[in-house]
């Protein structure tokens, strides 16, 4: 009886002690939300918007309550940079007498996409048609934070930083040789002509195969191409001399850098705001944080009547609600309604940003774009990525725009079928037995081993699936199914090889697709309705208590290897057929 109570008291206390943690982590997260919502704050003259790119960057703002744990950062740790709304505090900016120049700061850039830099560098272009200047500043600059820098007048760089400019390479992880080490089996259908579906060769091959690496070849020196020659016309460096420069590593040292003519000086931060202060003319500069002018834009998008819709579909595609950071067909299915039913709505803009993912959802959700199609028109702007199921929900557009950096195709569709019965009994001990009705009752179970019947059931699945795939293209795009299917097969291309093909229409980023929308609506005085909801933190908490937040963390703390994990156990949850690209662009 004595342990039955010590055990009951401990267990009570336990359960009280947990209930104030959680009420006082609440009041803590409501205070911080109450003392960050101050009134709009007030912008003084002779001001310098300071950007720094510091924290994620999505194609629009959503708040991340995982960022906020174990830091000991402020709410502005759970906020994101958006794609959205930073190219309308540039346009802002533009006009606005009290900014007189920008300084960015670009130290820490956290994107990997070169269609949403192109974005920004674009909005950074037309800032400059107001004659202000733009002044850049890094202690050492990667790839693509250059690449960001190379629209502006002056490039400051610590005297001892580097200048990674090393061109566009491809890297594949494999774990065929870890599977077998567990004895794991990967079975990997694709329909006999997809050769270029990549995205599974990582668990039944120790290399790339040669189609993926003519592939990965031909879109990353796409890319680099534009890049590369937008960096020389910004600098007035000759292209051949640039990519010699590159090939040889002749920009990396600090001083080269400055020789080559890729930095304009060798200087700290504080040297660069006495300069900035002297071509301003003025002693006394407010050095004004992005994210300070932000707050200040009350109306950070156009009001109006009429409504544009804008969708927004970001990271990998699943059945279900999806969150703000993955694509749920079930949610976007019910926006895209929304969209068509609201006679507000004159016409809808699908934001794609995705490699793809459950081939089903996919379908779900193209289905409901071909319906809205035929009542407004639908504009799809795609962003760094939209291949594979991305690119099945942008073909039944009326139109697609992309940008030319963008990565999108991949029409192909593949299967994993894995099994890890011998694992669980070699490593571990595990063994099953089974009841069955019929022969095949146990089929796709993942500790069955596939049988020539049911392998065979699932390739005429696949082979379907495909066929599916470019019929849908076909119809979309108006285009010839055999010329559809001599371009497709899985293959990733770049959103130049794109257009040219007439998988695109138009180049141009989001404000593009939306100017497109408009014309094809026919209004003039819009204002644009954001969908879905961003969910906000009170929402997250509540979601975090299941864990999610949880396995953000380990990915965050635990890096790279841990990476390896998850696709360990990706594996495990792929459902059916699968319509998905490998990210693998190093920048």
């Amino acid at each position: 009886m004595k342990q039955f109570f010590k055990f009951m008291f401990a267990s009570f206390f336990g359960v009280v002690l947990a209930g104030i943690v959680f009420l006082v982590a609440t009041f803590g997260i409501i205070s911080i939300i109450i003392a960050s919502a101050d009134t709009a704050p007030q912008i003084n003259d002779n001001s310098v918007l300071v950007i720094t790119l510091d924290k994620p960057i999505y194609d629009r703002e959503v708040e991340d309550f995982s960022a906020m744990i174990g830091t000991s950062e402020s709410f502005e740790a759970s906020k994101s940079i958006g794609l959205s709304e930073f190219i309308s505090v540039i346009n802002k900016a533009k006009n606005d007498p009290k900014i007189k120049a920008i300084m960015l700061d670009l130290s820490v850039l956290q994107t990997n996409g070169w269609a949403t830099i192109e974005e920004m560098r674009q909005a950074l272009l037309e800032f400059k048609k107001s004659n202000k200047k733009i002044y850049a500043f890094s202690d050492t600059y990667s790839q693509n934070a250059y690449y960001l820098a190379s629209v502006s007048d002056e490039i400051y760089m610590n005297p001892v930083g580097h200048l990674q400019l090393t061109g566009l390479g491809g890297e594949v992880m494999f774990i065929k040789d870890l599977l077998t080490k567990y004895d794991i089996q990967v079975d990997l259908l694709r329909p006999a002509n997809n050769n270029y579906k990549s995205a599974g060769e990582m668990f039944v091959n120790s290399k790339m195969s040669e189609a993926n690496r003519e592939q990965v070849r031909t879109y990353i020196n796409s890319i680099w191409g534009y890049v590369a020659a937008n960096i020389s016309e910004s600098r007035k460096i000759d292209l051949a001399s640039l990519n010699n420069n590159v090939s040889n590593l002749e920009t990396f040292m600090a001083e080269d850098a400055l020789k080559n003519k890729y930095i304009d000086k060798l200087a700290f931060r504080t040297d660069l705001e006495d300069k900035i202060k002297k071509d301003i003319g003025s002693k006394k500069v407010n050095w004004l944080k992005y994210q300070k002018y932000r707050s200040s834009i009350e109306d950070i998008f156009p009001k109006g009547k009429d409504k544009i819709a804008v969708i927004y579909a970001y990271g990998s595609v699943g059945q279900g609600k999806g969150s703000d950071l993955t694509i749920g067909s079930e949610s976007i299915v019910k926006e895209i309604r929304k969209a068509v039913e609201d006679s507000r709505v004159k016409a809808i803009v699908l934001r794609i940003n995705s490699g793809g993912g459950d081939a089903i959802a996919s379908e779900q959700m193209t289905n409901e774009i071909f319906n809205a199609k035929k009542v407004k028109p639908v504009i799809v702007s795609m962003g760094d990525v939209a291949a594979s199921a991305g690119y099945e929900m942008a073909c039944g557009a009326t139109k697609i725009v992309a940008m030319p950096v963008t990565i999108t195709g991949s029409i192909g569709v593949f299967g994993v079928i894995p099994n890890f019965g011998n694992a669980l009994k070699k490593n571990l001990g595990i063994s099953f037995d089974t009841v069955t009705t019929h022969k095949n009752s146990t089929f796709l179970t993942v500790t069955t081993q596939m049988t020539p019947g049911t392998r065979a059931v699932m390739q005429k699945s696949i082979d379907a699936f495909y066929n599916n795939f470019i019929t849908r293209v076909a119809t979309g795009r108006n285009l010839n199914k055999n010329f559809v299917d001599s371009i497709a097969r899985g293959r990733v291309w770049s959103g130049t090889d794109a257009k040219r093909l007439g998988l695109v229409d138009e180049f141009g980023g989001l404000a593009k697709a939306i100017e497109i929308a408009a014309k094809e609506a026919k209004v003039k005085d819009y204002g644009l309705l954001l969908m879905p909801k961003t969910k906000d933190l009170s929402q997250q908490i509540l979601e975090a208590i299941g864990g999610d937040v949880e396995m953000k963390l380990y990915t965050k703390e635990l890096g790279r290897p841990y990476s390896f994990f998850l696709e360990l156990k990706d594996i495990s949850e792929m459902k059916g057929v699968q319509a998905r690209i490998p990210y693998i662009i190093n920048f």
